[in-house]
């Protein structure tokens, strides 16, 4: 009856919250809408980041490259040549396959401290061309003028219907990796992650199965950055610089790795604190560097991990540490 009464529990809070975000734009301000659309777009590229670093085991410091380079494509071909949608933005993701096809050949043939050190590099080299391309992709001043289009008679650049769409594309993408972590694919990854040879001695394919999991990341980092693009109207390498990369991977340990929420939590929570400490104080990215590292400090499990640690009533895990560490001494 318990694990009823559970799995009603989440049912009803689950509805209660998609009810609360359906009808957002109807009381809340548009300034808060555009902070969630925000946090719709980068919990994508978190969803990228956690999903490669909870299930597989690897840390990529290159997803904000393909979120970048779906952005660059759009605005390439869409606010610059008039290219109609959907061609653009399929085109776009066209375009962050085939570059995570040919990065992934060659990085998942490296493991641990040197597929990190593979992707940093990788990273910041699509950074210094965006940067240092002033004929094509204009430097430092990016393209701008990019817009979402009208469709079906629905004008998207109004910012109700932008975010309503917005968060159907979040569901939709929530569902597929729900069910995607579920499935036979995604119980050999766990399976990697935890003993590689193992798996390959038991015959499974453990580099194609990276590779695979490396593409469907890409994908969800390239849709975050269609939707990053079209709701900011311009793409930049400001978008793709190391300093979006590590506070992406921030929020995957905010809200907990090893969690499938986790990283839909980090960068919820991560994106307010963003927006409300900016406004009370000039310093609040130092502000924000002193939470995170409270966080992992406190909580090296994430925030979720709080309502594990109670629920089994063993406390925090700080404390729970300290606590075993006085008595064994």
């Amino acid at each position: 009856m318990s694990v009823v009464w559970k799995d009603l529990r989440r049912l009803v809070l689950g509805v209660v919250a998609g009810g609360l975000l359906i009808l957002l734009p109807f009381y809340a301000g548009e300034y808060t809408v555009t902070t969630f659309v925000r946090i719709i777009y980068f919990g994508f590229l978190a969803l990228s980041v956690g999903m490669l670093v909870g299930q597989a085991g690897m840390i990529s410091l290159t997803q904000t490259a393909f979120f970048g380079l779906a952005g660059y494509v759009i605005g390439l071909l869409g606010a610059e040549r008039g290219m109609p949608f959907p061609w653009r933005d399929l085109i776009a993701i066209a375009a962050v396959l085939v570059m995570a096809l040919l990065f992934g050949l060659v990085a998942m043939r490296t493991h641990k401290i040197v597929f990190l050190m593979i992707t940093l590099a990788f990273g910041q080299i699509c950074w210094a061309f965006a940067q240092q391309n002033t004929s094509l992709l204009h430097g430092w001043a990016g393209i701008r003028g990019i817009r979402p289009p009208a469709i079906a008679g629905i004008n998207f650049n109004r910012t109700s219907n932008f975010y309503w769409a917005s968060l159907l594309i979040f569901a939709l993408g929530i569902l597929v990796l729900r069910l995607l972590a579920r499935s036979s694919f995604g119980l050999a990854l766990n399976g990697i992650r935890e003993n590689p040879r193992r798996m390959a001695a038991l015959g499974y394919p453990v580099y194609w199965i990276r590779v695979a999991a490396f593409l469907i990341a890409a994908i969800y980092a390239g849709i975050g950055g269609l939707l990053a693009t079209y709701n900011t109207g311009i793409i930049t390498p400001t978008t793709i610089q190391l300093s979006r990369t590590i506070w992406v991977l921030l929020m995957v340990i905010l809200g907990g790795s090893t969690y499938f929420w986790g990283p839909v939590v980090g960068t919820a929570v991560a994106v307010w604190l963003d927006v409300l400490l900016s406004e009370g104080t000039e310093r609040y990215n130092t502000v924000i560097g002193v939470i995170f590292v409270f966080v992992v400090l406190f909580l090296p499990g994430g925030i979720l991990s709080i309502s594990d640690s109670l629920r089994d009533g063993r406390g925090f895990p700080f404390w729970r540490r300290l606590y075993a560490r006085k008595n064994s001494g």
